[in-house]
This record gives C-alpha cells, structure tokens and sequence, in this order.
C-alpha cells in the first residue's frame, strides 16, 4: 500500500508539475487529467487504505489537512489548464505541495 501512496504522489507530482510547464492548452489539459488526476486518485486510495490497515481514524487533523490541500492544489492545476500556468498558480501549486509535506510530517491533531 505504502508503494502505490508514492506512486500516486509521484504521478500527481510530475502530471501537476507537466501541466505547469506545458505550452499548449491539449498537452496542459492531457497532464492534468490524464496523469495528476490518476496519480491523486491513487494517492487518495492508497492513505485511505494505509490509515485503515493502520487504525488511524480519518478524521485526524493531519489527514484533514493533507485530504483538504491536495485537493486545493489540483484545482490549481486544473485552473492552470484552463487558463494557462501564470506564475500565481506555480507559488499556489508549491505553497500547497508545502503545506501537504508539512501536515504529514508534523502530523497535527486535534486536541493536542
């Protein structure tokens, strides 16, 4: 399980990361639908299955946190695709990722 979370993480990582530095609107679009969404469903599956084999209660700040801005960092990209990648979604898009990292490694929770 641990193997497919990083997998999805990388994939949503380089499919975010493609659609931010493409030129045109269809390679934008096919990297973000294609290859960021894929790799946050994956992801996404993967915590699910990796807090529940581990007793972690999904409602864990951290878990939260890390549900909550992923999902803002994709409608970042999926912005991006739309509109075009302007500097404001690559800080956005980094400022989430950060957040993410930062929401996983502390792990934060509730009444602590």
């Amino acid at each position: 399980m641990l193997l497919a979370k990083f997998a999805g993480v990388m994939l949503f990582i380089a499919g975010s990361g493609a659609s931010l530095l493409a030129k045109t609107r269809e390679e934008r679009r096919r990297a973000t639908h294609q290859i960021a969404s894929t790799g946050l469903f994956i992801a996404w599956c993967g915590g699910f299955a990796l807090a529940t084999l581990s007793a972690i209660p999904l409602t864990e700040l951290w878990i939260l946190l890390g549900l909550g801005l992923s999902l803002a960092a994709h409608v970042v990209v999926v912005s991006a695709a739309e509109r075009g990648a302007g500097r404001l979604h690559v800080v956005a898009f980094a400022a989430l990722i950060l957040g993410i990292l930062a929401a996983m490694i502390f792990r934060p929770v509730f009444g602590a």
